[in-house]
């Protein structure tokens, strides 16, 4: 069997074939190499691109998608509480709760879209739209902590992307730790951080805890970027990565 090309290769290959300037794609190609790594501290992706701006929290303030997700709160949470009995275990659950469960409801999974999901839920459906790369920089799922549930350190697979989390259902004794900060999500709210900085999750209550979770891209990423890194991720699978 013929060896895969490496990552560096395909995207080389690809703005061959777009036009693309190769000095438009250098951290990336970095960042695949390996030459990215040596983050800020507790940032450890598995994919470490240079240049992107490091911070474990973010301002939701700054993102006018946070807002659309916000004025859509209680729509979103009836459409979650309606579609709670769909819920299926979290592919990572068993790797990361040190105790408790964590479950999903997908909507988009590394390009890959939920249409019936989407159909079922129409209003959140439409709210995450307004979310630029929701389709292709990483996760977009309801998220729920049973009760006892704590998640171990971790960090996510690469900076290029932030996470923000809507808060749904949040009983008191919730709370999550990113570069070494703890926050607590409330209803209605949304926390953005970037998940290459280690965090953990714990749920002490004696409910579950529900968030809207969603990836974007890091906001310094080009538009170039993000179409090189939208690329990579519809063909990461048959790279063998």
């Amino acid at each position: 069997m013929n060896e895969q090309p490496d990552a560096v290769s395909v995207l080389a290959d690809w703005a061959d074939r777009e036009g693309i300037d190769h000095r438009n794609l250098e951290r990336l190609r970095d960042g695949l190499g390996g030459s990215g790594k040596g983050g800020a501290p507790r940032q450890r992706p598995v994919l470490l691109y240079p240049g992107l701006a490091a911070e474990p929290w973010h301002d939701p303030a700054r993102y006018e998608w946070v807002r659309t997700l916000e004025r859509n709160f209680a729509r979103i949470r009836d459409e979650f509480l309606a579609q709670y009995d769909a819920l299926a275990d979290h592919p990572e659950s068993a790797d990361l709760a040190t105790t408790g469960n964590w479950s999903a409801y997908h909507f988009f999974r590394l390009g890959k879209r939920y249409h019936e999901n989407h159909a079922a839920c129409p209003a959140t459906s439409e709210a995450i739209a307004a979310v630029p790369g929701i389709d292709a920089a990483g996760m977009a799922y309801y998220s729920v902590m049973a009760p006892g549930t704590r998640m171990k350190p971790h960090c996510g697979f690469s900076n290029t992307r932030i996470r923000c989390h809507l808060g749904l259902v949040v009983p008191p004794g919730c709370s999550m730790t990113v570069g070494g900060e703890t926050r607590e999500w409330r209803e209605g709210e949304c926390l953005v951080f970037d998940d290459s900085f280690e965090h953990s999750v714990q749920n002490t209550s004696g409910r579950y805890r529900s968030v809207l979770l969603l990836d974007t891209w890091h906001p310094d990423l080009t538009e170039v970027e993000r179409r090189a890194l939208t690329f990579l991720t519809e063909t990461w699978l048959s790279l063998g990565s």
